[in-house]
């Protein structure tokens, strides 16, 4: 049954023109990547059916993969290869109701918003499912894919990078799970993890907790290719805490995430907010930075997530810059 998935996998169709790196070796590479990044979900444990959504951390994986192939400058196309698997026999969009026509007819489905109005995702072939439910199968399927689609010196990254996306996800839910039945000050090292998986994994509890919102202006962006406007940054650096405790985490878009490591802003030990006077100093033109004075910081809803008051005190007598 695995035999006739390794020949689908390795007669992958893919544009083949200059403009595709020799990483993958002049074809696009968003199929196998995305394959990948589907892989992924399975080993975390994410997919527990047959059925496969486009989601920010399907979105997040995939970018995470194209990053180590493709340029930097060139973005990145999660509804390409989503929709053109259709072609491949294995992988079965299923259309909203209402849609079934659109998919029936075969048209080009170029752009995340259109797919994301079109379909409510895919389904795999059963065989196929059930293989990827098992690691073995799954780890031949992915070294296929990796060595038939990639040139030889990127492959140890891509085999690298499953291995941190795994291990990230692992971190990611003990920190979440021990955070919401243990005290922060119980939290022990994890030195076992690597630092990659360690900053992805912490990322991914803080920023899954605030549920991808900037816990100061408020703001929630994601973009159809699954990038989000904020990240998860300690409120005691890791540099002097050693602590990726949730709690010790704050999600803050990358303005916010600026303006709190430079002390211009605070949070008090009752989550109220505190902008510096510098704020307003010299030619300074703060813009909407100014009207979070006294305004509450957005909370995570499960209050176990909560920031530690110690740490955002800790933040106002070390960084905050009280003018």
């Amino acid at each position: 049954m695995i035999e006739d998935y390794v020949k689908h996998f390795k007669k992958l169709r893919s544009d083949r023109n200059a403009q595709w790196p020799a990483t993958s070796l002049h074809r696009s590479p968003y199929k196998p990547l995305l394959l990948l990044s589907v892989m992924d979900l399975f080993a975390e444990g994410s997919i527990t059916n047959n059925f496969i959504k486009i989601s920010p951390d399907l979105g997040e994986l995939f970018n995470l993969y194209c990053s180590l192939v493709i340029p930097t400058e060139q973005r990145n196309n999660l509804a390409m290869p989503f929709f053109h698997l259709s072609r491949e026999g294995f992988w079965h969009l299923i259309p909203l109701p209402g849609k079934e026509n659109i998919i029936a007819s075969k048209r080009r489905l170029q752009s995340l918003n259109l797919l994301q109005e079109t379909v409510q995702g895919a389904r795999l072939d059963d065989e196929l499912y059930t293989i990827l439910c098992i690691n073995e199968p799954r780890d031949t399927l992915r070294l296929v894919l990796i060595q038939t689609h990639f040139s030889p010196e990127i492959q140890p990254k891509l085999m690298e990078q499953g291995s941190i996306n795994r291990e990230a996800f692992k971190y990611s839910q003990k920190l979440l799970e021990y955070a919401m039945q243990h005290h922060i000050k119980e939290l022990p090292p994890e030195p076992i993890y690597q630092a990659p998986a360690r900053d992805q994994g912490f990322r991914r509890a803080v920023v899954t907790a605030y549920d991808h919102r900037c816990a100061l202006c408020g703001i929630r962006i994601l973009t159809p290719n699954g990038r989000t406007a904020v990240v998860g940054a300690h409120i005691i650096p890791w540099s002097i805490s050693h602590n990726d405790d949730p709690r010790n985490g704050i999600s803050l878009c990358y303005l916010c995430h600026w303006a709190f490591d430079e002390g211009l802003i605070g949070v008090s030990k009752s989550y109220l907010m505190i902008t510096s006077p510098e704020l307003t100093s010299g030619v300074n033109l703060p813009g909407h930075l100014v009207t979070y004075e006294g305004r509450p910081m957005i909370r995570p809803d499960q209050q176990s997530l909560w920031p530690d008051p110690d740490s955002l005190d800790w933040h106002i007598r070390q960084v905050f810059r009280q003018g």
